[in-house]
């Protein structure tokens, strides 16, 4: 088997793999099932078998993500999700295939972080990994030109952080990562409906009211019935919960967001800061769907608002510089 070029993305609630000529061939979340502890952990289940054990585990077994806010916490388990993903997309071979990937990563993580993340994918049995930001390959996969002088303002909310950057050259003029992102609500929401109708909920259904109900939009009145347990009785119960219940839960983290955003613009230099004021900023992520985002942020930060129809555009990005080695080298050569 010759060499294998794959775009990848570890995300701390998704993991995405672009395989070059066949297109996206894994997308599951960034879970892990495993039983025992530390060195004697064994592994159970992988991605999206791992999800549907979430919530009915016993105390034996844990559920784990291995990447939060963006960065692997767990590098053992990492590299066991890796080398479990890998194994599906690869056919069965006596050889071992040469695996060459782009990996898009969070914004600002240090050196230390960097080595992690190339450990984890050599010991997962990539041969050749090299890191380009995520939120330069947004911009890439939505076809964005950041190759020019004018600058473009970048924002990535994801599941586990959000990364903002000015970005021209194909270089990163100013930037920020922060820990805001789907899965803050989501622990918010949960926390919310324990101490207003003391419902014990799962992650999953934390996620599923996010998913369903959230939005920017005050006068929203979508709902959705959950089922928990109740913390007096052990009980199972059932209760609805309406958008304008969690509307002061999603508001609170997209201001964080928008505060972020302030940040940045009023950094960059005055060319770029006008260059931003004129032409907007450019929303990804899968958190960049919610109902009433373009209102809410064109109030807050009073410059166009150009949000993504893919949320997905990091991945497809590093996908197309697979194809390009002339704008590969160009945004490396600036990194």
């Amino acid at each position: 088997m010759g060499k294998q070029l794959i775009a990848l993305k570890l995300g701390s609630t998704i993991t995405t793999i672009f395989k070059q000529g066949e297109g996206l061939v894994l997308k599951e979340p960034s879970m892990i099932a495993v039983t025992g502890h530390l060195k004697s952990r064994e592994i159970k289940a992988i991605g999206k078998d791992a999800k549907r054990m979430q919530g009915r585990t016993s105390g034996a077994m844990s559920v784990i993500s291995p990447i939060n806010a963006g960065v692997i916490t767990d590098s053992d388990l990492a590299t066991a999700m890796l080398k479990g993903f890998l194994k599906k997309i690869f056919p069965r071979t006596l050889f071992r295939p040469n695996i060459k990937a782009i990996l898009c990563v969070p914004l600002g993580i240090s050196v230390n972080e960097k080595k992690t993340f190339e450990k984890v994918c050599y010991n997962a049995g990539i041969a050749d990994v090299t890191l380009i930001p995520a939120i330069i390959c947004s911009a890439v996969g939505d076809e964005i030109p950041i190759g020019t002088n004018t600058g473009k303002l970048i924002v990535n909310i994801g599941g586990g952080c959000t990364n903002i950057a000015a970005i021209a050259m194909n270089s990163i003029i100013t930037g920020v990562n922060i820990s805001v992102g789907g899965s803050n609500m989501c622990t918010a929401i949960e926390k919310y409906i324990m101490e207003r109708f003391g419902l014990f909920i799962s992650d999953g259904t934390a996620e599923r009211v996010k998913n369903e109900i959230a939005s920017l939009l005050e006068n929203n009145t979508a709902t959705t019935e959950v089922q928990g347990v109740k913390v007096d009785t052990k009980e199972t119960e059932s209760v609805v919960i309406t958008s304008k219940d969690i509307y002061p839960i999603v508001v609170h983290y997209y201001s964080k967001i928008a505060d972020a955003i302030l940040s940045v613009i009023n950094s960059c230099p005055p060319d770029i800061a006008n260059d931003i004021t004129l032409n907007g900023i450019y929303v990804f992520g899968g958190n960049s769907q919610i109902s009433g985002l373009t209102k809410f942020m064109k109030n807050k930060l009073k410059v166009p608002v150009n949000i993504s129809e893919n949320a997905k555009t990091d991945i497809l990005g590093a996908a197309k510089l697979l194809d390009n080695p002339t704008q590969y080298h160009d945004i490396i050569k600036s990194l």
